[in-house]
């Protein structure tokens, strides 16, 4: 069997690299299969961060990758190809993530559309899993969708309860329920020696969504309770989006630090969360590692999906 990861598109954001690693590790041990290839926004850019954290990666994994760029142009020529059944990964096993999968709220055909129509080969001979969320079902199309797909499956990975029964509920007969994919990863003690800091510091993060004055003054207010015992590190996730609030931070915070978790490896970074008190956030993946290394925390976001984890922790 060769696997053909049909995702890997975030360049440079933190939870998504290590979610990687957790699923070339999980489709490992459940397929074996003779090579992972795997589309990315940049192969150098990922070659070089496996080769920094290869002892994240089971053995034997590290020579099976290999990595295809997806960018804009190469893209459209692949969905090209597909379309026409000469894509040379035709038959290989996909795994479809999230971004690929389903999700009413978008147009079409990245509804979910874009599965049957650009990668008709792989439903039609139910050689594909599928990866992360199985979205609302309000739309006819949607329920179409589901039923026309969702059975074929020949795996279904959900990081939650109610994905997994609406998959259950168009007739998948394998479901997994994994709530966080980055656990794994995140307490693997083989690759982690975790020392601890001598300084006492909190991590901020703020996302573009909730970049809003009300937000910057609720940082402000969390920072101004440390003083100056504790230093004030942001943690850009994503460093394409996160990386830009940081000076508007600081105009409040001056002596805020900003770390580059690009110029790290992921033990050091894992270390860095491992290490800190507090921390202030507004995305939904720092809530992963508060909840594993049982931090106090303070939340800025808003959405139904944290509040329940929240409530759930």
């Amino acid at each position: 069997m060769k696997i053909y990861i049909k995702w890997f598109y975030w360049y440079r954001n933190f939870w998504d690299e290590i979610i990687f690693f957790w699923l070339i590790n999980y489709l490992q041990k459940k397929y074996n299969p003779e090579n992972f290839t795997v589309e990315v926004w940049s192969t150098s850019w990922m070659q070089q961060r496996i080769n920094q954290n290869s002892q994240f990666l089971d053995s034997g994994i590290l020579d099976k990758i290999d990595f295809v760029e997806n960018m804009e142009i190469s893209r459209r020529l692949k969905q090209f190809q597909s379309f026409l059944w000469i894509d040379k990964y035709k038959k290989y096993f996909k795994v479809f993530w999230w971004w690929e999968v389903f999700d009413e709220n978008r147009k079409f055909p990245h509804d979910g559309r874009n599965l049957p129509i650009l990668h008709h080969y792989c439903i039609k001979k139910w050689n594909f899993i599928l990866v992360w969320w199985i979205w609302t079902d309000h739309c006819k199309r949607t329920k179409l969708l589901f039923k026309k797909i969702l059975h074929k499956a020949n795996e279904i990975v959900c990081r939650e309860s109610i994905s997994v029964e609406r998959s259950k509920k168009y007739g998948s007969k394998n479901v997994v329920l994994f709530q966080d994919f980055s656990k794994n990863v995140l307490l693997s003690e083989n690759s982690i020696k975790w020392k601890k800091e001598s300084d006492r510091y909190v991590l901020i993060n703020i996302s573009p969504k909730y970049f809003t004055p009300d937000n910057i003054n609720k940082i402000k207010k969390f920072s101004d309770k440390f003083e100056n015992k504790y230093k004030k590190i942001f943690f850009p996730a994503d460093i394409n989006l996160d990386k830009k609030y940081y000076s508007e931070v600081r105009k409040l915070i001056p002596d805020l630090e900003i770390y580059d978790w690009t110029r790290h490896s992921l033990s050091d970074t894992i270390n860095l969360f491992k290490s800190c008190e507090w921390w202030i956030w507004s995305r939904l993946h720092f809530l992963y590692p508060l909840k594993i290394f049982n931090k106090n925390f303070e939340n800025i976001a808003n959405s139904d999906k944290i509040q329940k984890m929240i409530n759930n922790s």
